[in-house]
C-alpha cells in the first residue's frame, strides 16, 4: 500500500479554498493508496470558538467531499474536520474510500473551550486491517494506548494541529520520535506523524496565552515512522510517503506510562495549569455553544 501523508498550509482558510488546495496535493500524487491528512484539515486548525463556523452537521459535506475525492483518484483518505451533532461540537477524523465512510473517529480531550470531551473509540475497521487513529493531545495520553493495546492493529495514524515553540524543535522533534517509536515497535505496524504548518491563531484559554507568549507555531514535523517497506520520494514539499504491506498485528511489547502521559512533561503544567485550563475551558463551551 502507498501511502502518502500530506503536510497542510493552516494559514489557507476557507472550506472551499482548503477543498481546492488539498485536492491540487492529492492530483500530484504518484498512484496512491491512503492520503492521511492532518487534525482539521478541511476547515484549518483554529483554536478559538470562530472554528464553528465551519462545523459540518452530522458529516455531510466531508463525507460527500472525501468519497468523492477517493473515488476520483482510487484511494483511501482519511480526513481531519469540525463535526456537529445535536448542539455539540467535536474535533473528529473520519477515514473513506469511493463508496462509503469506514468510521469516524473523536478526539477523547478535545480543546475544552470548544469542542465536547468525552470516552470515544479509535479504531476503524477497513478492508486491509483495523487503523487505529489518535488525534494529536489523545495520542499521548493512556487512554489510547488501554483502548487499542488487546486490538489487532494495522496502521496507526496520529493526525496533530501541534503548536510548539519555534526555538526548540529538536526537542520537539525527541518527543515526536520518541512517541511515534514507541508505537511501531510495540506494534510492528507504520505510525504516521502528519501536522499541518502556519501561525498559530488565537487560541482560548491560559494555555493559549502562554503558547502566544513564547511565539508557538504549527511546525509541521511530519514523518512516516516504520521497520519495513519502502519510502516514497516526492517533488511536492508538503508530502511524505511510504510503500508497505500492511496487516493487522498483535502488539508485541508494552508501553509505559508516567500516569496518564506518555512523557512526563513539566510538572507544573500539567499539575496545575492544565487541569484548571480545562475546568474553565468546559465551562465556557457549556455556556457559549
Amino acid at each position: 500500500m502507498r501511502i502518502f501523508a500530506l503536510q497542510l498550509n493552516n494559514d489557507l482558510k476557507g472550506i472551499e479554498t482548503r477543498k481546492n488546495y488539498i485536492e491540487s496535493l492529492i492530483a500530484k500524487l504518484d498512484s496512491p493508496d491512503f492520503v492521511v491528512l492532518p487534525e482539521l484539515a478541511f476547515c484549518s486548525y483554529i483554536g478559538n470558538e470562530t472554528i464553528w463556523q465551519y462545523a459540518d452537521v452530522e458529516s455531510k459535506d466531508t463525507s460527500q467531499w472525501a468519497m468523492k475525492i477517493a473515488d476520483k483518484y482510487k484511494t483511501y483518505i482519511g480526513v481531519g474536520y469540525l463535526e456537529k451533532e445535536g448542539n455539540d461540537y467535536y474535533n473528529s477524523y473520519m477515514i473513506a474510500d469511493g463508496s462509503r465512510v469506514y468510521g469516524i473517529v473523536r478526539k477523547c480531550e478535545g480543546e475544552s473551550y470548544i469542542f465536547k470531551r468525552g470516552d470515544f473509540g479509535h479504531i476503524i475497521a477497513m478492508p486491509f486491517g483495523h487503523v487505529a487513529v489518535g488525534i494529536c493531545y489523545d495520542a499521548h495520553r493512556k487512554h489510547f494506548y488501554d483502548n487499542i493495546r488487546d486490538h489487532e492493529i494495522s496502521l496507526i495514524l496520529f493526525p496533530h494541529g501541534a503548536p510548539s515553540d519555534p526555538k526548540k524543535q529538536a526537542q520537539e522533534r525527541a518527543v515526536i520520535d520518541y512517541m511515534c517509536q514507541t508505537y511501531a515497535e510495540a506494534y510492528h505496524v507504520p505510525v504516521v506523524y502528519v501536522n499541518s504548518v502556519g501561525k498559530l491563531d488565537p487560541m482560548l484559554g491560559l494555555t493559549g496565552k502562554l503558547m502566544a507568549k513564547e511565539g508557538f507555531v504549527l511546525n509541521g514535523l511530519s514523518k512516516i515512522y516504520h521497520f519495513e517497506g519502502e519510502e516514497l520520494s516526492s517533488s511536492v514539499q508538503e508530502v511524505i510517503g511510504l510503500e508497505a504491506q500492511l496487516a493487522d498485528k498483535k502488539r508485541c511489547g508494552t508501553i509505559k506510562f508516567q500516569g496518564n502521559d506518555l512523557i512526563k512533561g513539566n510538572f507544573l503544567f500539567r499539575k496545575l495549569i492544565l487541569p484548571k485550563d480545562i475546568r474553565d475551558g468546559v465551562r465556557f463551551y457549556k455556556a457559549k455553544k
